[in-house]
């Protein structure tokens, strides 16, 4: 809520800020441990003091608002797990260091700035779009937020704010480091490869030795997961359905009340041709009003073809530039428009077909309609099912047992791994699959579990009826399998070693067309290959290796079941405009990049000058960590 609230004050430093809280877990190495007497001040950073209210606070804050952000509960522990508790001391320290540095700037803000600032707010407006006090407590009383706490720190984050933006302002990336960036975005080079195929290397068959240390070295490729099966009640509204009736009348009624749902609006197809200017479009456009030009020639003037020509097919709704729907939909079939002045550009339009809007009968719709009614009527069957599943579940009653009385669906699953697949590695269709495989991986044979509700509505309950635990098969009963693996192995290393042998006799002059005959292949040539690509023949690790090699260089790669090896040609480096999009945006990412490591840097030599100090034994007992 307060985060919400503060990025009115924070703008682009604020993100940096929040940014910074991984690199703030430092002040764990210099902290100091305060001595003597018990304090309910938890940390300090000069004369600032850091209260446990403070931090149980805003600990509280970070927790439903991630918890709002993943849509279930996260309990404290699941937080500290996960280092939350850390990261709101950080940003608490970090906080301190900013406000005694502001107070040695003797930087302040007004009261009456904060309340017309906090006035202004849309968050806190009203219908009539003015400040609205009850709105305003009672968001910060969901918030768990005073408003004497709320106004104090609104003052505090936008002098932080305004501090750091000082340090951020006029930072510009070096030239030198843009040019970098972006010839290696875009510097290219020419490729001649040749592939080795598997049948140039002879695989032999592992020893039963190289087989078993294969088996030992590589146990994850033989590991069977840990695998349950699992009984699955639901009461979905798709299968509902069945359960109940649609009248005519309910048919009728949802009809008239939906009428306009059933409409199909009139569609346009419409083609374009842009104009540089307004000028240049009303000359086309009197051309054509006097029969020296056709619309064809326009196009062809142009350099457009029908494809290029074809804007594509709208409703009115839907019409990429809203502003000129009104004109397309005034024109008759075949008729040109008048210069439209869009958005973007100046153009001409023509209708090439009209298609008109037309509402469907009852007659037409009337299965639809009983569908729909059938389908809402199923949710809440499905409701008034879950109510009763319950009851009984509190009565001790079993799924089984449940299952028979209600007439509901009940599947005993196979033997499933956490992805869902069955022991053959076949995934098995389940409802709510993700939630329920992460419900049933955390839960335990013979414990009741929690409804996990579906999206469309219906419910689903399950029993973990057995569990078989994780295991390494035997080599005895995968021994195939470790074969294939290891021949596989054994081939891409052979294939590597003979790529090898061929690079080295390129680079000593060979003949590169004759060594790709003596491999069984023959050499080809592909050009402008950036870092980026990935062609079909010459993939990812062969682009990498390519880039990796030195300018008229060579380097081998795998690809498959043949090795590749590659004669790396540079070309010139691409010529940058200094002015272009990209370019503008290379900069601005160097540009934040730099400022944020400026911050980074500023933030911790406040700290280590007004020195930080945290009571480890107050921090052991709210937390329950003593590191």
């Amino acid at each position: 809520m307060l985060t919400v609230m503060r990025s009115k004050a924070g703008g682009i430093v604020a993100k940096i800020f929040i940014g910074l809280l991984a690199a703030s877990f430092a002040v764990w190495g210099i902290s100091d441990v305060f001595r003597g007497k018990r304090t309910d001040t938890l940390a300090s950073v000069g004369d600032s003091e850091i209260t446990v209210g403070q931090f149980q606070q805003t600990f509280r804050n970070q927790l439903n608002r991630l918890s709002r952000q993943l849509g279930k509960p996260i309990t404290p522990d699941e937080a500290r797990q996960m280092g939350m508790d850390r990261q709101v001391l950080a940003s608490l320290i970090q906080n301190a260091a900013i406000s005694e540095a502001a107070k040695r700037l003797k930087l302040a803000l007004s009261d009456k700035f904060i309340a017309d600032r906090i006035a202004r707010m849309k968050e806190f407006q009203g219908l009539t779009g003015t400040f609205d006090v009850n709105k305003f407590r009672s968001m910060l009383a969901n918030a768990g937020i005073s408003e004497a706490q709320f106004l104090r720190e609104e003052k505090q984050g936008l002098m932080r704010a305004r501090l750091l933006a000082a340090i951020a302002a006029g930072v510009k990336a070096p030239k030198s480091e843009v040019k970098l960036v972006y010839l290696h975005r875009h510097g290219a080079r020419d490729a001649q490869f040749f592939r080795i195929p598997a049948s140039a290397v002879s695989v032999p068959d592992p020893t039963p030795e190289e087989l078993k240390a294969f088996h030992d070295s590589h146990k994850a490729l033989f590991a069977l997961p840990e695998r349950r099966q699992i009984a699955v009640l639901t009461a979905l509204p798709q299968d509902l359905k069945a359960r109940v009736k649609v009248t005519d009348d309910e048919i009728k009624a949802y009809y008239e009340a939906h009428k306009n749902a059933f409409g199909a609006p009139e569609r346009r197809t419409v083609e374009q041709i842009v104009f540089a200017n307004e000028e240049e479009a009303k000359k086309a456009a009197e051309d054509l009003k006097n029969n020296k030009t056709t619309w064809a020639d326009l196009a062809r003037a142009k350099g457009l073809s029908d494809a290029d020509l074809k804007l594509g097919t709208f409703t009115r709704d839907n019409y990429p530039d809203p502003q000129l729907a009104k004109d397309i939909f005034s024109l008759k079939e075949g008729e040109i428009s008048r210069p439209l002045k869009g958005a973007l550009s100046v153009s001409l339009a023509r209708v090439t077909k009209i298609e008109p809007g037309h509402t469907r009968s009852l007659d037409e719709v009337r299965n639809e309609i009983a569908d729909k009614i059938k389908l809402e009527k199923a949710k809440d069957l499905a409701l008034e099912i879950h109510d009763k599943v319950e009851d009984a579940r509190a009565g001790g009653q079993s799924l089984d047992d449940i299952a028979k009385a209600l007439k509901l669906k009940e599947t005993i699953t196979p033997y499933l791994a956490a992805n869902g697949q069955d022991e053959k590695g076949k995934p098995v269709k389940l409802p709510a699959a993700a939630d329920l495989l992460k419900a049933a991986f955390e839960s335990a044979v013979g414990v009741d579990n929690d409804v996990i509700p579906t999206n469309d509505d219906g419910f689903v309950w399950f029993d973990v009826r057995d569990v078989k635990p994780a295991t390494i098969q035997p080599l005895d009963k995968v021994r195939d399998k470790a074969v294939k693996l290891w021949k596989k192995q054994k081939l891409a290393e052979l294939l590597l070693a003979k790529a090898r042998e061929l690079k080295k006799r390129a680079e000593a002059g060979a003949d590169f067309a004759k060594l790709a005959q003596e491999a069984g292949g023959t050499v080809k040539t592909l050009t402008q290959i950036k870092r980026t690509d990935a062609r079909e023949d010459f993939p990812t690790a062969a682009v990498r290796a390519l880039f990796a090699a030195a300018e008229n260089g060579y380097a081998v790669a795998l690809d498959g079941d043949t090795a590749l090896v590659i004669k790396s040609i540079p070309l010139a480096p691409p010529q940058m405009d200094e002015k272009s999009t990209e370019v503008r945006a290379i900069r601005q990412v160097l540009a934040q990049s730099i400022s944020s490591d400026m911050t980074a840097q500023y933030l911790a030599a406040l700290q280590k000058e007004f020195g930080v100090k945290i009571n480890k034994a107050v921090w052991a007992r709210i937390t329950g960590n003593g590191q």
